[in-house]
């Protein structure tokens, strides 16, 4: 995998007249993740999603260019929580075209939205970014991560069958999974002592997750977590990138082979 940013303009006019090219865009946000977490979490996370989603996809004959990855998105669910920076839906949108327009109008045409920020507003946008993105001639808009609509891979029962939690099905932000991931991608960002001593959030976010609530009112008492951070082991993290990088790409393979025919 090629990083954008570090090739020259001879490399990437090159890159552009490839038919095989895929444009890796990471989309994360910058919010709160429970006290044991940084900001960062859904940003680091998307850039570790992708470079777990590329080398299958080149086993696959396709090239991938990764682009620097947004730390910033949508994020209303979290937005009164200190540090967390929630753009608006619709400067999420255009910010997002006019990096796709831009890379269009240099000869690229595919494109995956790789998403690790789950938060309703910012899928909202990402659908629109796709249809506005598409309404140009021949270019293709696919999404890896969280997705509008369906996140099957990300919400895959073999990834849920890795965790420790003893209530798996109520493990979302910043619980053990997003808590694994992270002592696996950036173990000196996890405040491992806080984490090691919070008890479990157990929440029916599912059902508490309406338009325009938030994490406060859906957990009033709690401290902007839900599921067991105290379970969240690196190995975890691990095999769970793994395992959802490899889901990842095979729906992606399958759609980009779908539009061939």
């Amino acid at each position: 995998m090629l990083a954008l940013a570090e090739c020259t303009t001879a490399d990437v006019a090159r890159l552009a007249r490839r038919t095989n090219t895929l444009v890796l865009l990471p989309l994360g946000a910058i919010e709160q993740h429970g006290p044991h977490l940084p900001l960062a979490v859904d940003w680091l996370g998307a850039d570790a999603l992708a470079r777990h989603v590329a080398p299958h996809l080149e086993r696959a004959r396709y090239r991938c260019v990764l682009a620097p990855s947004l730390p910033y998105g949508a994020s209303p669910l979290a937005a009164d929580w200190s540090g967390t920076v929630s753009l608006r839906g619709s400067t999420l949108r255009r910010l997002v075209l006019e990096i796709l327009d831009a890379l269009v109008g240099h000869g690229f045409r595919r494109f995956v939205l790789v998403n690790y920020q789950a938060d309703p507003g910012h899928l909202a946008a990402m659908a629109a970014i796709k249809r506005a993105a598409e309404r140009r001639r021949g270019v293709r808009v696919l999404f890896a991560g969280f997705a509008p609509g369906a996140s099957a891979a990300m919400l895959d029962p073999r990834v849920t069958a890795l965790l420790r939690s003893r209530r798996p099905q109520r493990e979302w932000h910043a619980g053990e999974l997003e808590t694994a991931m992270m002592l696996a991608v950036r173990p000196d960002l996890v405040r491992r002592t806080v984490a090691r001593r919070l008890p479990p959030a157990w929440v029916d976010w599912r059902a508490r997750l309406t338009p325009g609530t938030t994490f406060r009112q859906m957990h009033p008492r709690g401290r902007g977590y839900f599921g067991s951070p105290a379970a969240g082991r690196a190995a975890t993290g691990r095999r769970a990138l793994r395992l959802r990088g490899r889901l990842i790409a095979a729906e992606l393979i399958a759609a980009l082979q779908t539009a061939r025919r």
